[in-house]
């Protein structure tokens, strides 16, 4: 069984219900929610699309991460997730943040993920779901957000739990 971290995000929709339905269909494919962060309520980047709820989950799963990368996929295809330009609207978007304590650079997949330490809609619901430095980083998502900063970021009072 492998520990994994995943960010979660929608700004289409029903957005909290999005989140839920992504953490519901990641269970029935073998990738059961152990912790939830708190929702995060973010601007878009790019500024011309709706705000977004972000959230990180850990899990376990025997899956492989290229099989998870999979069913990261499947899951937000059937939420509604198609083809669009680059960081555009969509219902539905899961990263693989961590796979265990191990790097990944295969196309297509690299973990830990390349942007993690530049997102704050990432870092902020992070620190809720982690205990000291984060894999591989070896610093703490509270340092890491210190240096980003939470500009434009708000915890909302929403959870994932129903």
């Amino acid at each position: 069984m492998t520990i994994v971290t995943l960010a979660l995000g929608s700004n289409l929709g029903d957005r909290l219900a999005n989140l839920r339905a992504a953490i519901a269909l990641l269970q029935e494919r073998g990738v059961p929610a152990i912790r939830f962060s708190g929702v995060w309520e973010t601007d878009p980047v790019p500024a011309d699309q709706p705000s977004y709820l972000n959230a990180v989950i850990t899990a376990e799963t025997t899956l492989s991460a290229s099989e998870l990368l999979a069913v990261a996929k499947e899951v937000e295809y059937l939420l509604g997730r198609r083809p669009s330009r680059r960081w555009g609207a969509r219902a539905a978007d899961i990263d693989i943040l961590f796979y265990g304590d191990q790097r990944i650079d295969e196309p297509g997949l690299v973990v830990p993920h390349p942007r993690i330490a530049e997102r704050g809609f990432v870092l902020a619901p992070l620190a809720e779901v982690t205990d000291g430095p984060v894999p591989i980083l070896n610093r703490t998502a509270l340092d890491l957000l210190a240096a980003v900063g939470i500009t434009g970021l708000t915890r909302t009072t929403l959870q994932l739990e129903r």
